[in-house]
């Protein structure tokens, strides 16, 4: 018993080891699409699931990543920031304010994830953060999409923010979506522009490949624990093995890439599964 009893322990001191290791590792993720609609080739460095986490002394280590890439576009794809009140919370707002102004100059997109819609949804309990958060980014530079677009003519990029309700966010129950709601939120597709979907959950990949080119998600964090061979294993919605738990897809001609996020929340864990930058470039055919 004694010896079963030392080896539980010393797996539990690795995974906390492995987590603490890659909750603080930084990895960039590389990925290329095409299309005949892209006016100029275009490089997007894409950002989501921060949840206050900080990469380096004022996340110094991401923004360089960042910066190394020589983005045109960045997309801030929701969760910069995790749905809670006092001081902790308020240190967070500060760090997506501040990464925003870190990158003055550039054209920076914020997208709606499910904690900076509790915040809005919830008043009672958060106060004014949705709207404190929402100004601060908006006057560090950044361009907020809640299922609003804006037109990129140079690239003949149509970019789309998506804000969902939030029982497409509710665990353990089923919800499909249908291709009208995205319609409904977001307007009609523009048939020549290349439309890139800002959609924080990746859960609805057949709804939204109806409605764009390329969608950016992430709300899965890897699937916190990633297995050889297998990938993620738990969704943020508590189901094992998510479809779309991290990197590239294509469904119907439309591609899908999903961050595995640059930090955590509440169980701070990670295991075989870094904090993860992604890039993608977007080449003229």
């Amino acid at each position: 018993m004694e010896i079963i009893a030392l080896i539980i322990m010393i797996l539990i001191l690795l995974v906390i080891a492995i987590s603490a290791i890659d909750n603080n590792r930084l990895i960039v993720s590389r990925y290329l699409v095409s299309s005949e609609k892209i006016k100029k080739d275009c490089t997007i460095a894409f950002l989501s699931d921060l949840h206050g986490n900080t990469h380096g002394p004022d996340n110094q280590k991401l923004i360089e990543a960042v910066n190394a890439a020589s983005p045109d576009i960045i997309v801030m794809g929701g969760d910069m920031m995790t749905s809670r009140a006092g001081e902790a919370h308020e240190a967070a707002i500060k760090r997506a304010v501040d990464l925003v102004g870190a990158f003055a100059g550039k054209k920076v997109f914020y997208g709606i994830g499910n904690h900076e819609y509790r915040m809005y949804l919830y008043r009672e309990d958060f106060g004014d953060n949705f709207d404190r958060l929402t100004k601060g980014i908006q006057e560090a530079g950044a361009i907020l999409l809640r299922n609003e677009h804006e037109y990129l003519d140079e690239y003949n990029i149509d970019i789309q923010g998506l804000e969902i309700e939030r029982k497409y966010y509710k665990r353990g129950s089923k919800v499909t979506m249908d291709p009208s709601y995205i319609r409904e939120m977001t307007g009609e597709k523009i048939k020549d522009h290349y439309r890139i979907l800002m959609a924080h959950n990746p859960e609805f990949f057949e709804a939204y490949s109806h409605e764009a080119d390329l969608v950016l998600s992430g709300h899965f964090h890897g699937g916190i624990v990633r297995l050889p061979f297998i990938g993620g294993m738990v969704s943020a919605r508590l189901s094992l093995f998510p479809k779309y738990d991290g990197g590239i897809y294509d469904l119907n001609g439309t591609k899908m890439v999903v961050s595995k996020g640059l930090g955590s929340h509440t169980l701070p864990l990670r295991i075989f599964n870094p904090c993860e930058l992604c890039i993608i470039d977007i080449k003229k055919v």
